[in-house]
C-alpha cells in the first residue's frame, strides 16, 4: 500500500514563525519610513520659516517708522515667536546685532566710529534660529544668518555711508587714443587731456552748408597701469543754411568754469531776448535749428554776450559771402552736450596751424616735442589774453606773434627727436597731417584767475588740439624758384570733398581723401642741385574751419595756413611707402561655466601690442571705443616691399593667426591695402584652437 505525502504540523509551525519574524520587520521597516518622512518635513518647515523671517525683516518701508505689516529698519530687533503647523510647534527665536562701516579699516564693526551722522546702524545681522520636537523626542534646530540695509544712495548723509568723510565716487576706465591720430597733453596736475578724430557727417551734399562734425576732448589721469577718465566733453559743430526771423527768448553762448576737482568745464548760457533765426531748406543737421535760433549775440556790451569775442561786430553772410541782414544766410555753431542735450557755446578761435607726415607723429620723441609746441602756443596766447588784449566790448589788439612749429622745432626739439618737419621723399604717396591749435578766449573774470607760471594751469584753459586732416583745403604752393614747369609736375595733394565718415573705427582715411600727396619726379634743377616743392595746408577762422564751411569773408581773410617743404630725390629714400589696414576681431567666454564665445569688451585690447621687422615699416593698433567692436590695425612699410606684422597679447588670448606676411603692391583703387583679418580668441573658449576670423 502506498503512503500518503503532505506537510507535516512540525513544518506548519517552521513556517509561520518565518513568517511572523517577516511581518515584524516590515512593520519597523514602515515605521522608520514614516518617521523620516515626518522628520523631513519639519526640517523643510524650519527652513522656510526662517527664511521668511529673515524676508520679513528686509522688506521694510520706512527706516524708523513703518506701516503695518511691515516694521521700519530701526526697530528691527531680537524676539522670538511659536508657529503651529501640521501639528507640530515651532519655535522661533532671533537675535540682531547692529554694524557700522569702518572706513579706516575697510570693514564692519559692531559699534559707531567717530563722526558718524545718523540714528541707524549701515547694517544689522540677523541671526534666525528655529526648533522643534522630532520623532524620538529630541530638539533640533536650524540657523540662517542674513542681513538688512536701508539703501544708501538716496540723501548725502546716506551717501557717505553717514560718515562726515568723502568717498570716492565711481571710476571710468579709460584707454587714451593713439598716435599720429590722436595726441595727448600733459596739464601738468596729473591729469592728461586727448581730442580724438573729428567724425564728419553731410547732410546736404549739393550745397556748402549741411555739415556735422563730432568729436570728444577727453580729460583723464594716469592711475597705475590704467587711466580714469574724469571729463569728457562732447563736442558737435554743424554748418546751417538760416533765414532771419524775428525776436525770441534764446541762449547766449555757454561759458567755461572750474569744477569743485579743479577741472574744466561749462555752464549753460543765460536766455536772453535777442534776434533769432530758422532753418532755411531740407537736408539740415538736427542741431541747425539751435544754430540759427541762437547763434545771435546779446543786447549786452558783457562778454558773456558775444559768441565771438573778437568780432563783437559780427555780420552775417550769404553763400556768396555778401553781407546778408534779412532773408537767408550762411551759419556754423559750436555746441557741447551739457545735461544730455547740445547747449552753444562761444565760437572756435583758430591759434596755429601745424602739418607733419604721419610717420612724424609716429615717434615718441616728436610727440614730445608736438606736446611741447602746444604748451608753448597756449602760454604765449593766454599771456597775451592778460597782458595786450585786455578784452573790451570792442577789441583791437593784434594777435601775438607765435612761432610756427617748423621754426620752433630747430631749437626746442626733444631729445633724440627731429629738428625739422622738412621731408626728402622718392617718387610715390604718402598722406600728410594737418592739425589745428584752439584756444579761447576768456572772459576778463576768468581769465585773472589763471597764472601761467602756476603749473597745472592748463587744466583750467579750454584749448584743443585737433586732427583737422580731413577738413583743412590742401594745396600745392607755386613754384618760384629754379625749377621749371609748374607745380604739379612734381607733386599733387589730394583735397576731396568733405564726406560722411560712417564708421570712425575703420580706417579714418578710407571715406574719402584730403592730404595725400603723390610725388611725381625728382626735383633737382637743371644743375643737378635739389630744390624743393611745398604743400599748403590752410583751416578758415572760426566755425568755418572745423565744418569745412566758410560762412564769412571774416573766416576767410584771418584762414591760417602753413607750408610743409618737399624734396624729391630717388637718391634718398628707396621705395615711397604705402597703408594697410586689417581687423583685428575678438571673442571671449561668457562665464568660467560656459565656454561658449561672445564679442569681447574693447579693455581686452589694451593688453594687444603689434610689431614689424620689415625694415622701414610702422604699425599701431586703433582699440575701438566701445564694447563689442572690432579693432584695427594701421601699418605703412615700403612699396613692393613684404610687410611681416606680429601680434602678441599679454592676457589668456592667443591669435590666430599670429602673424601676417602682405605684398605691399600698389591697391587696384583708392590709397589703402585691404589687409587680411586676425581673431584674438579667449582660450577658455571651445575649440578655440581652430577659430578663424571673417573677412
Amino acid at each position: 500500500m502506498k503512503r500518503q505525502k503532505g506537510f507535516g504540523l512540525l513544518e506548519i509551525l517552521v513556517t509561520l514563525v518565518v513568517l511572523g519574524v517577516g511581518v515584524v520587520g516590515l512593520i519597523s521597516l514602515s515605521k522608520s519610513a514614516l518617521t523620516a518622512s515626518q522628520d523631513g518635513r519639519r526640517y523643510e518647515i524650519a527652513m522656510r520659516l526662517a527664511e521668511s523671517k529673515l524676508d520679513e525683516f528686509r522688506n521694510f518701508n520706512s527706516l524708523v517708522t513703518a506701516t503695518a505689516p511691515l516694521t521700519a529698519y530701526s526697530a528691527i530687533a531680537s524676539g522670538t515667536a511659536t508657529k503651529s503647523l501640521s501639528g507640530d510647534n515651532y519655535v522661533l527665536a532671533w537675535t540682531v546685532a547692529n554694524e557700522y562701516w569702518n572706513s579706516a579699516t575697510s570693514a564692519w564693526q559692531a559699534t559707531a566710529p567717530a563722526g558718524y551722522l545718523l540714528n541707524y546702524p549701515g547694517r544689522k545681522e540677523i541671526r534666525a534660529v528655529v526648533s522643534w520636537t522630532n520623532s524620538e523626542g529630541a530638539t533640533p534646530n536650524i540657523t540662517l544668518v542674513g542681513y538688512a540695509s536701508p539703501s544708501q544712495s538716496l540723501t548725502l548723509s546716506q551717501i557717505t555711508g553717514g560718515l562726515d568723510t568723502t568717498r570716492a565716487g565711481p571710476k571710468i576706465s579709460y584707454t587714451p587714443g593713439v598716435a599720429p591720430d590722436v595726441i595727448s597733453i600733459d596739464l601738468g596736475n596729473g591729469s592728461k587731456q586727448e581730442t580724438s578724430k573729428p567724425s564728419p557727417t553731410v547732410s546736404a551734399k549739393n550745397s556748402a552748408v549741411g555739415k556735422e562734425v563730432q568729436f570728444e576732448t577727453m580729460t583723464y589721469q594716469p592711475v597705475g597701469q590704467g587711466n580714469t577718465q574724469q571729463i569728457q566733453q562732447d563736442i558737435t559743430s554743424v554748418s546751417c543754411a538760416c533765414t532771419y526771423g524775428s525776436t525770441a527768448s534764446a541762449y547766449l553762448p555757454g561759458q567755461v568754469y572750474k569744477t569743485g576737482t579743479g577741472q574744466l568745464y561749462w555752464n549753460i548760457g543765460a536766455l536772453q531776448s535777442k534776434p533769432s533765426g530758422t532753418v532755411s531748406g531740407n537736408n539740415q543737421p538736427a542741431l541747425c535749428g539751435s544754430c540759427c535760433m541762437n547763434h545771435f549775440d546779446g543786447t549786452g556790451t558783457g562778454f558773456t554776450n558775444y559768441y565771438a569775442p573778437l568780432n563783437t561786430s559780427r555780420k552775417r553772410y550769404n553763400s556768396a559771402l555778401v553781407v546778408a541782414v534779412s532773408g537767408n544766410y550762411v551759419d556754423a555753431c559750436r555746441f557741447v552736450r551739457l545735461d544730455g542735450y547740445y547747449r552753444p557755446i562761444p565760437d572756435w578761435n583758430l591759434v596755429k596751424v601745424i602739418v607733419t607726415t604721419s610717420d612724424f607723429l609716429a615717434a615718441a620723441a616728436n610727440q614730445i616735442s608736438y606736446e611741447n609746441y602746444i604748451k608753448y602756443v597756449v602760454k604765449a596766447y593766454v599771456d597775451w589774453q592778460k597782458q595786450t588784449l585786455n578784452w573790451t566790448s570792442n577789441p583791437t589788439a593784434a594777435a601775438p606773434t607765435i612761432s610756427e612749429f617748423s621754426d620752433w622745432l630747430a631749437t626746442n626739439a626733444a631729445a633724440g627727436g627731429d629738428t625739422t618737419t622738412d621731408i626728402s621723399v622718392n617718387t610715390g604717396t604718402r598722406q600728410l597731417i594737418a592739425r589745428g591749435i584752439y584756444v579761447d578766449i576768456l572772459d576778463p573774470a576768468y581769465l585773472s584767475g589763471i597764472d601761467t607760471s602756476v603749473t597745472g594751469y592748463l587744466a583750467k584753459v579750454p584749448f584743443q588740439d585737433i586732427n583737422l586732416t580731413m577738413l583743412a583745403e590742401w594745396s600745392m604752393t607755386p613754384l618760384s624758384g629754379q625749377l621749371t614747369g609748374v607745380v604739379t609736375d612734381y607733386g599733387t595733394i589730394s583735397n576731396e570733398p568733405v564726406d560722411t565718415i560712417v564708421d570712425l573705427n575703420n580706417y579714418y582715411f578710407g571715406s574719402y581723401s584730403r592730404g595725400y600727396l603723390t610725388t611725381k619726379k625728382s626735383t633737382k634743377d637743371s644743375s643737378q642741385v635739389l630744390q624743393s616743392v611745398k604743400v599748403k595746408a590752410t583751416v578758415y577762422q572760426g566755425n568755418s574751419g572745423v565744418t569745412a564751411t566758410l560762412i564769412s569773408a571774416r573766416d576767410q581773410s584771418l584762414a591760417l595756413s602753413t607750408e610743409l617743404t618737399i624734396k624729391v630725390d630717388s637718391t634718398v629714400v628707396a621705395q615711397p611707402t604705402l597703408t594697410v589696414t586689417g581687423k583685428v576681431q575678438c571673442l571671449e567666454q561668457t562665464g568660467n561655466k560656459d565656454p561658449s564665445p561672445t564679442t569681447c569688451k574693447k579693455n581686452v585690447f589694451n593688453n594687444l601690442s603689434i610689431s614689424s621687422p620689415t625694415t622701414g615699416a610702422s604699425c599701431h593698433i586703433d582699440k575701438p571705443g566701445n564694447d563689442n567692436q572690432t579693432a584695427m590695425y594701421v601699418c605703412t612699410a615700403p612699396q613692393n616691399s613684404t610687410l611681416v606684422v606680429s601680434f602678441s597679447h599679454s592676457g589668456s588670448f592667443r591669435l590666430n593667426p599670429a602673424s601676417l606676411s602682405i605684398p605691399m603692391a600698389p591697391p587696384a583703387s583708392g590709397q589703402v591695402i585691404s589687409g587680411p583679418c586676425t581673431l584674438l580668441v579667449d582660450n577658455g573658449v571651445t575649440n578655440a584652437a581652430n577659430l578663424t576670423c571673417s573677412p
